[in-house]
């Protein structure tokens, strides 16, 4: 293990390093990477409560496979088959592991139903004395293939054109709730986070990228989600994040770029994949 791992590990150790490096990789871009919002829009994030750091944790891969076995005689017999084994895959280990909570404030895009109101259409055109009223009245409200749809021969009957109408009324605007709010409670989403280190020079990159994605496809097969409220589901169950070392990356590192390039290149690659990389000193 290199000293520049060893430093990081120990680091983790330290609340205030684990919160700048949350806030550095941006709160906004976590919760985005990890949670689908539906019906609301994210105003504001904070970091919550930080659980305590588990260090080189292993991950294993469950090895599954199904199948069918066949017997043709003396009796055709087709027996399907299906088995697990925990713990007898891959390895790919994490060199911290954490809990983060996300404390939300958001702003409901969908207002709540209010009102249904019914009536029928003869009173919603406010009185009829004509086929020929009747259309003009009909052509304000809908489209002309749909008036010429209710005359045609087979539907020209009082009782099919009559129909009852409903009106539904929403409320006036779409509120926000968090923790400024009313009072209301804010959302808190808890964010599990998994750290990989990775030092040397920039020929590594492809490959942290390829075991990081190794590794997240263990956790993802491996892990329980949690059951979560309808307005956010939960689209990875881990925010994983590969640490670089600064000093790995130079103007000469790769081609026409840069190292400030290089590392914003890299960070892109990476977010690509809803996952995070962050170069530390």
């Amino acid at each position: 293990m290199s000293a520049f791992v060893d430093s990081i590990l120990l680091r983790f150790a330290q609340d205030a390093f684990v919160t700048n490096l949350l806030n550095g990789l941006g709160l906004t871009a976590i919760f985005n990477a990890t949670f689908d919002a539906t019906d609301i829009a994210l105003q504001s994030v904070t970091l919550g409560s930080v659980s305590t750091r588990s260090y080189k944790v292993p991950t294993f891969e469950t090895v599954r496979s199904n199948g069918t076995d066949e017997r043709i005689s003396p009796d055709a017999q087709r027996v399907q088959k299906e088995r697990v084994m925990p713990r007898s895959g891959r390895l790919e280990w994490v060199d911290v592991a954490f809990d983060a909570v996300l404390n939300t404030k958001v702003q409901t895009l969908v207002a709540p139903l209010q009102s249904v109101t019914s009536q029928t259409l003869e009173q919603k055109l406010g009185g009829i004395s004509s086929i020929a009223e009747l259309r003009t009245k009909l052509l304000a409200l809908y489209a002309p293939s749909i008036v010429d749809a209710l005359f045609a021969p087979a539907t020209s009957k009082p009782s099919t054109i009559f129909t009852a109408t409903a009106t539904m009324k929403s409320r006036a605007a779409a509120g926000s709730f968090g923790s400024n709010a009313g009072g209301a409670a804010p959302i808190s989403s808890m964010n599990r986070c998994r750290c990989r280190s990775k030092s040397s020079n920039v020929e590594i990159f492809s490959s942290a990228l390829q075991a990081a994605k190794l590794c997240r496809s263990i956790l993802e097969h491996e892990s329980i989600r949690d059951p979560l409220a309808g307005v956010v589901e939960r689209t990875v169950p881990y925010a994983l994040v590969t640490i670089f070392a600064d000093a790995a990356v130079t103007d000469a590192s790769l081609p026409g770029l840069t190292a400030a390039l290089a590392k914003t290149a890299v960070s892109t690659l990476f977010a690509g994949e809803r996952m995070f990389a962050q170069f530390i000193t």
